[in-house]
């Protein structure tokens, strides 16, 4: 009988743990707002000379208000539109560099904070799979406003979530093709796999599965039918142009987890090319000494405390954002061509002002 009820309570510790963890790792990631750093500088288009930002607004799906801009260069009438959705934590203006690049490029870019983000509504962020949901809505938008629609069709730009939500908004009808950069695999997994992976020798990471299924459930329960989208299924069901780009040693989505798998699992899709740095982590937009400086940089401002205030002001004050956003040229090079190649599908008339 002791036997019994030991195994009994063994069982219940292996059920009710890991759903505990869930529970605390899904109400702390996600049932809060994402406002930015006070602390930090993010680049706006006048940092840029030559782009221009056109304010825009629209609604989403519970009517929350998504905020953000059209950005587009002076000197070059933009070929097709661009819709960036921006990763998880931060706003579109922590990609301004790269939109910057992509507008001068030619390219009339949609870029926007996603609920419960920076200059967006919504009281709290409610999970990733909120992200397709926003892009969606942003699409949307962008084939009714008269400074997008006369293309047709669009081109998705993602990093990280937003890489996500592009992955999975690819079969949408006014998408030509799209760029994701170090996107995760699943909502549920991404985050189960951060949960198990806190220890320091990051052995927890193996146990990641226990804890996926409690956190499959909460997606469910938040998001319904739209909840648990999968990249994989996305990217496997389309035959649109899709770009690729992961860093090996990103352990933010953990490399080994998602952008080994989908490069395996598509291997032969001819509409799909992979690209991986064996160098580069999660920032694979950036050179890696750049992305290096801002891992040593914010690594070390971590290690302070927040009641030392003065500290923490001068070790803000004295980062050097140009040198930590400095772009790898190749990669974006890669990027802008991708996305030329995609518009010079467009139809003509669409193309010229």
């Amino acid at each position: 009988m002791q036997i019994v009820i030991v195994a009994v309570c063994v069982a219940a510790l292996f059920v009710i743990v890991p759903m505990i963890i869930s529970w605390i790792a899904y109400k702390k990631i996600f049932c809060r707002r994402f406002n930015g750093n006070p602390n930090l500088r993010y680049f706006t288009a006048e940092d840029f000379p030559g782009l221009e930002a056109d304010p825009v607004c629209f609604a989403s799906d519970k009517g929350q208000k998504l905020r953000g801009f059209i950005y587009t260069s002076k000197e070059n009438a933009p070929r097709a539109p661009i819709v960036f959705s921006h990763g998880f934590g931060a706003g579109h203006q922590s990609y301004t560099t790269e939109i910057n690049t992509l507008a001068q490029a030619g390219f009339a870019v949609l870029a926007y904070d996603g609920t419960g983000c920076v200059a967006s509504e919504g009281k709290n962020f409610r999970g990733f799979d909120q992200g397709p949901i926003d892009l969606r809505y942003a699409l949307k938008f962008a084939a009714s406003d008269e400074r997008l629609c006369r293309f047709g069709k669009a081109i998705l730009v993602g990093h990280s979530w937003g890489a996500f939500s592009v992955m999975n908004c690819i079969e949408e009808k006014n998408v030509a093709g799209a760029v994701a950069l170090c996107g995760f695999v699943s909502g549920a997994c991404v985050v189960a796999q951060t949960a198990a992976g806190r220890s320091k020798n990051g052995r927890a990471r193996a146990f990641w599965r226990i804890l996926f299924p409690w956190l499959y459930l909460l997606n469910k329960g938040a998001f319904g039918r739209e909840a648990n989208k999968n990249s994989l299924c996305s990217l496997l069901a389309t035959k649109k142009e899709v770009l690729l780009l992961y860093g090996e040693k990103d352990s933010t989505v953990y490399f080994p987890n998602n952008g080994a798998i989908l490069k395996k699992r598509l291997e032969g899709k001819k509409n799909i090319r992979f690209l991986s740095f064996a160098e580069k982590g999660h920032n694979v937009y950036l050179t890696c000494e750049a992305e290096e400086e801002m891992n040593c940089v914010f690594g070390e401002i971590a290690k302070v405390k927040a009641k030392e205030k003065e500290r923490l002001h001068q070790m803000y004050e004295s980062v050097n954002y140009e040198s930590i956003t400095r772009e790898d040229e190749s990669v974006m090079q890669e990027i802008v061509a991708f996305c030329r190649r995609v518009s010079e599908a467009f139809p003509e008339n669409s193309r010229t002002v």
